[in-house]
């Protein structure tokens, strides 16, 4: 019995670490890819995802080698989670540790932000000072912030998002104020407060497929000198989703004795939402 179990274990152990060998792998192979398309032309998101899908049926030996099930139908349904993890943990990975994706990854930040203010006009502040004065509620100290951060002012956007969460009854509620944290972590990111800001991105991320809080995440960590071991558990996506594996799977087969059909219907599902994941 005791020998069953350290087999088990060295299994489970060797599993792991080939998993973890092909992830590092397949990053490296990504950015290639990306390096290769920069010096051709600029970086594009469709470029992303065309390196991604062009790179992973590479790796399909390495991530159905790494699964243990002995249930066939199981294992092709969890190597379909362990692609569709693997994709989604991408860009916030790729951002620590592929200097050509980082670049075109602030380059895209920093000038929606210059459009922005580019397009800012000084006599707009004038009539949300008017709202605040009349109506000062949280919402008219909101607008007012998002006009005062167009126009660069970056301590009176502070103040305005302070007293707009003041103001909200649903301050606690990291759903119903969102938009004002998210606009606060950018604020904090302006003056390099960088670990104020990452502070706000794990509360507002909502799960594996919020990808866009999990990059501005990892560029105000990557600006702070932190590396991908600073990925935390609740935002790395294998992990979270991981976790949630088992109870899927049980719930397959749960259905599998009300309806026969069921886990073909489920195994399509995984497999219609990895493909979304390129809109193929």
């Amino acid at each position: 019995m005791k020998t069953n179990i350290i087999y088990i274990l060295l299994v489970l152990n060797l599993s792991f670490v080939n998993a973890q060998n092909y992830k590092s792998a397949f990053r490296s192979d990504v950015c290639n890819c990306l390096e290769e398309e920069s010096l051709k032309r600029v970086l594009t998101e469709n470029a992303f995802k065309r390196c991604l899908r062009e790179t992973l049926p590479k790796y399909a030996t390495q991530i159905d080698a790494s699964i243990i099930d002995e249930d066939t139908q199981q294992k092709f349904l969890k190597g379909q989670l362990a692609r569709k993890d693997l994709l989604l943990a991408m860009p916030s990975e790729l951002i620590y540790s592929c200097d050509v994706y980082y670049k075109h990854i602030n380059f895209l930040r920093t000038s929606s932000l210059l459009i922005m203010r580019e397009n800012a006009k000084e006599d707009e502040i004038e009539k949300y000072d008017q709202m605040v004065a009349l109506t000062p509620s949280a919402t008219a100290y909101f607008m007012r912030a998002k006009v005062h951060f167009k126009l660069g002012n970056i301590k009176e956007t502070e103040a305005d998002i302070a007293k707009s969460l003041e103001l909200n009854p649903n301050s606690e509620n990291t759903i119903s104020t969102r938009h004002e944290l998210m606009l606060l972590a950018w604020v904090l990111e302006e003056q390099e407060r960088y670990k104020e800001a990452i502070e706000i991105y794990d509360k507002v991320y909502f799960g594996a497929l919020d990808s866009e809080v999990a990059k501005l995440r990892a560029l105000a960590d990557k600006k702070s000198g932190g590396t991908i071991a600073n990925i935390p558990v609740n935002v790395t996506v294998e992990n979270k989703e991981n976790s949630n594996v088992n109870s899927r799977i049980k719930t397959v087969k749960v259905n599998r004795t009300d309806n026969k059909s069921t886990p073909s219907t489920k195994v399509k599902k995984d497999s219609a939402s990895l493909k979304k994941i390129f809109k193929l």
